[in-house]
């Protein structure tokens, strides 16, 4: 959700990173956040000793895109789209031409 709406590497003319910090970068706290629920499923394989398989940060992989998505179905009845990302508030109000 993060890299969806705030998280953004802005550089100057010189290529020098403008917002290298956690006070100029942004990134999503917690007020910000819906609530989320994980469930943990245990499905072993037999291919391991351990049962283990391998696990990373593939589910999350399609968030970003879900929530673009969803913000352009919020924005088609005035015929607009943008995959810019990430989709600010300015960038929103850009692709409507109030800004």
């Amino acid at each position: 959700i993060g890299g969806a709406l705030f998280e953004e590497c802005l550089y100057d003319e010189m290529g020098q990173m403008i917002n290298g910090n956690m006070a100029d970068y942004l990134v999503p706290m917690a007020t910000e956040m819906p609530d989320i629920i994980v469930a943990h499923i245990q499905t072993p394989t037999k291919s391991s000793m351990l049962g283990a398989k391998g696990a990373g940060e593939a589910g999350t992989a399609g968030a970003p895109g879900a929530v673009i998505n969803a913000i352009n179905d919020a924005l088609a009845p005035f015929n607009v789209y943008s995959f810019d990302q990430p989709l600010t508030p300015e960038k929103v109000l850009k692709v409507l031409g109030t800004l």
